[in-house]
């Protein structure tokens, strides 16, 4: 069978689509284009959920509008190259994103997009390709990119969109123009997830989306209540011995594993605080109804936290390395049990 040829544009584009919290971001840029001092590579950073698709797609959109070449950097949506872009066929914008069922960017995909932006514009204006998420390079992909920010080529956009400035070379990242998407208020955002989803909101589900209203507003169809219930439910069968580990690991590890360890992030923040404080013996998901009873007391704050560093190396490891899921969850609900319930914690098998 013959190779598949490997293409640098996903199957689907983001809209161009800017919300009140790209504000500042978008006055930067449209004053760098009246100056004349685009810069020829800009990393995009912003936490999951602001909309950093939609900005980096609105971005290309209005560099390649036909009438922002004299003027204000906007999108016009009437141009030939405003429809071409509708269209999702714009010769001059390669838009790289993971292959389906693969988390990497591949050095092939990175290099296609790469190429493209050191030929000639097919509509004799710029020529852009934006890479997303850009923590996700391969080091052959992310090579490839240093090439291109060493040697630029005349009237070449290149984006990089990140949520972890951190995962990229200091290299990658010295070269290009910072521009950071900020998160609006806790008030900014609720009024407008209320706006949005037509009804009200729980703070918790803010609290839970890490204060990105566009993640917040993909749980407000009810995920967020059924996760918040399942995961109450499976932690107060585990304190009272009614499951075990191996069960709950099964579980947990074939089914939203990442938003079950938020969950669990932000339930052991608020255990600790409640144990710091001592003025209950229940705690609850913040900001939500219903109450899970106390594991044990007194509460060993030093242990909490523990678990909390447990927890984010845990998301952390499966967003960069393929881990044996179960396993893995198993060993960490051992550790909870060991530090919240001694005296559930089950006993070490011979090996």
């Amino acid at each position: 069978m013959a190779k598949k040829e490997e293409t640098a544009e996903p199957r689907t584009l983001p809209s161009p689509r800017l919300l009140p919290w790209h504000s500042e971001a978008i006055a930067q840029l449209k004053h760098a284009w009246t100056a004349n001092r685009l810069p020829h590579a800009i990393l995009v950073q912003g936490a999951e959920g602001l909309g950093t698709g939609s900005f980096a797609a609105w971005l290309s959109a209005a560099v390649l509008c036909d009438k922002s070449v004299d003027g204000v950097l906007d999108v016009c949506g009437a141009c030939a190259s405003c429809a071409l872009i509708k269209a999702g066929s714009h010769p001059d914008l390669h838009w790289v994103a993971p292959e389906e069922d693969k988390t990497q960017l591949s050095v092939d995909q990175v290099r296609a997009a790469c190429e493209k932006l050191s030929k000639t514009s097919f509509r004799q204006g710029y020529k852009v390709a934006i890479i997303e998420p850009a923590h996700q390079m391969t080091p052959g992909a992310a090579n490839s990119v240093l090439k291109t920010l060493e040697e630029p080529s005349k009237g070449s956009l290149l984006v990089l969109l990140t949520s972890r400035p951190s995962g990229l070379l200091p290299t990658v990242r010295s070269r290009c123009q910072k521009l950071s998407i900020a998160g609006p208020s806790t008030a900014e955002a609720m009024a407008w997830l209320q706006k949005e989803a037509g009804k009200a909101i729980a703070p918790a589900l803010l609290e839970f989306a890490g204060g990105a209203p566009l993640k917040a507003l993909e749980y407000a169809d009810g995920r967020f209540d059924e996760l918040n219930q399942h995961m109450q439910k499976s932690l107060r069968d585990l304190f009272a011995g009614d499951t075990d580990v191996t069960q709950v690991a099964a579980e947990w590890g074939n089914d939203a594993l990442i938003d079950r360890l938020i969950w669990l992030d932000l339930w052991l923040c608020s255990l600790a605080r409640t144990g710091i404080a001592g003025t209950d013996d229940r705690v609850t998901f913040p900001g939500g109804p219903a109450h899970l009873p106390s594991p044990s007391r007194p509460l060993n704050i030093s242990a909490l936290y523990s678990m909390v560093d447990r927890t984010r190396t845990l998301k952390m490891q499966l967003a960069r390395t393929a881990l044996q899921r179960e396993l893995a969850v198993e060993s960490w609900l051992i550790a909870l049990l060991e530090a919240l319930a001694p005296n559930k914690a089950p006993v070490a098998r011979a090996s």
